[in-house]
């Protein structure tokens, strides 16, 4: 009698088993091999599975994933744009991970039958916005465009949870999904990573309390609108409203522009981050500019105040206070490596954009005070206009883009001394802006963040000319904020 043949292995539970080993061994470990994770999530997509137990098993190695996503996503602040290699596989990797958790998520959604429990619905929807969330705010961190058809599988995901509602009308929305709306509207690429990483936080502890509606709220101002058939965010409607034959859905960032201007009414008046339960960044001038940004960006969303005009012609950039103090004061003692070379792409009396051509840029951070002058400003003799980083984007590490707000058409290097301020043991470089009706009537002073703690203390400005010059000014008020710098309105002291 023949031997009868051993069965072939079920493929079904061969992946399964793969996958629990993996989990198994994985489970307690220190590190996180995003590659590995991968292909269980790949192994576990193609095997034909009852969609009960694919959200089982995409939950056990989402837990793999969540304890350790913080940590990875933390390494990604702070780098320099362009992106170093190594960082940009890291982004990637991470990225394609949270894609397929994604994709997992919605495939589940999609096999549930209409028997499925709400809990197991809700689950699957939160764990899909959660992902795609992250994924936006990923490539926020690095200066890089968000991903392809992202927006549009997030509000996917929303109107999926409209059809779920036992309610009539429009809930809170899936708590992700608010964050990534928020986020969204408060102009991401304006933000260091470090100033991102609060903004973040702070959305975070108030997403809750967004309501999105069919219908125009009533509020007066920080009104955006959403179409969730575009690959977009959100629109603000004081800019762009919705043509009339969309289906749009509208939310009211105003209340959260009211809360930061009076988080940053408190901080000024003296009160601390902590008994505001905020991130400790508030008590930096950082924080103090980032909540002043996000009052603005939430609540006054209004339209530029001038057109661009595409450009084409080239321009020379010198980045960070220092570099701009010391070109102004003795040019001769500036080396090649401090200019770098951009082709300006589009400009208006208040602002450019610009495109990287060669030198070094790495040292361009969003917040920094640059100088800036064209080739005919330069063929002309005209002086540098002084200028802020608004924002920066960078899709490769050969490309890099940058936004300007001209701060005004020139400036003066002094030496800053604050002779009443027992800290204060030295003299710090700054820059005098001089007026610029109608925009403003008085001179600006620009310092480094957190040279003047205490704008009651009189001041002492250095000018090196032909012979030295000393004025005593006090600072009024501050108008700007950055990490990097902080420029306060000024007046004659002449008591």
């Amino acid at each position: 009698m023949a031997d009868t043949p051993n069965p072939k292995p079920d493929p079904t539970d061969r992946n399964v088993r793969l996958i629990l080993t993996w989990l198994a061994t994985h489970r307690d470990s220190t590190e996180l091999e995003l590659e590995e994770l991968g292909t269980q999530l790949n192994t576990l997509r193609e095997t034909p599975l009852p969609p009960r137990q694919s959200l089982k098993l995409l939950e056990m190695l989402f837990a793999c994933l969540s304890t350790r996503l913080e940590e990875q996503i933390t390494q990604f602040a702070g780098a320099s744009i362009p992106l170093a290699r190594r960082i940009r596989q890291q982004v990637n990797t991470l990225q394609d991970v949270l894609e397929d958790f994604a994709l997992g998520y919605e495939g589940v959604l999609g096999a549930l039958s209409g028997e499925a429990q709400t809990s197991e619905l809700e689950l699957s929807l939160e764990r899909t916005a959660f992902c795609l969330h992250k994924h936006l705010y990923i490539s926020y961190l690095v200066a890089a465009p968000p991903g392809l058809g992202i927006w549009q599988r997030l509000h996917g995901a929303y109107l999926r949870s409209l059809e779920m509602s036992p309610e009539p009308g429009h809930p809170r929305p899936i708590t992700a999904y608010s964050e990534a709306l928020l986020l969204a509207c408060a102009q991401p690429a304006s933000f260091s990573s470090q100033e991102l990483a609060f903004v973040a936080e702070y959305v975070r502890q108030r997403a809750s309390t967004l309501t999105i509606s069919p219908r125009l709220p009533p509020e007066p101002g920080g009104l955006f609108w959403i179409d969730p058939s575009r690959d977009f965010p959100a629109f603000a409607l004081a800019r762009r409203p919705p043509p009339p034959d969309y289906k749009v859905y509208y939310f009211s960032c105003l209340a959260m522009a009211e809360q930061a201007s009076t988080h940053l009414a408190a901080l000024s008046a003296g009160q601390k981050a902590r008994e505001l339960l905020l991130p400790a960044l508030a008590d930096t001038p950082a924080g103090k500019g980032t909540l002043r940004r996000l009052a603005s960006f939430w609540g006054n969303p209004g339209k530029r105040r001038f057109p661009r005009r595409r450009q084409s012609h080239r321009g020379t950039l010198v980045a960070g206070l220092e570099r701009l103090w010391r070109m102004l004061q003795t040019p001769e003692a500036m080396a090649e490596e401090d200019f770098s070379q951009w082709m300006i792409t589009n400009e208006s009396p208040d602002g450019y954009a610009l495109m990287h051509l060669h030198g070094k840029a790495g040292r361009i951070r969003v917040g920094d005070i640059v100088a800036l002058r064209t080739d005919a400003e330069l063929a002309s003799n005209e002086r540098w206009q002084i200028c802020l980083v608004r924002w920066a984007l960078s899709e490769n590490p050969e490309h890099i883009e940058i936004g300007l707000q001209v701060l005004a058409p020139e400036a003066t290097p002094a030496l800053l001394a604050i002779p009443s301020d027992p800290g204060n043991q030295g003299r710090t470089s700054a820059l005098i802006l001089p007026e610029l009706p109608p925009l403003r009537n008085e001179p600006v002073l620009v310092v480094p963040a957190g040279a003047i703690t205490d704008q009651s203390r009189k001041l002492l400005l250095l000018i090196q000319k032909a012979n030295l010059e000393i004025r005593q000014v006090r600072a009024l008020e501050v108008s700007e904020q950055t990490g990097r710098v902080e420029v306060f309105t000024i007046e004659a002291d002449a008591s």
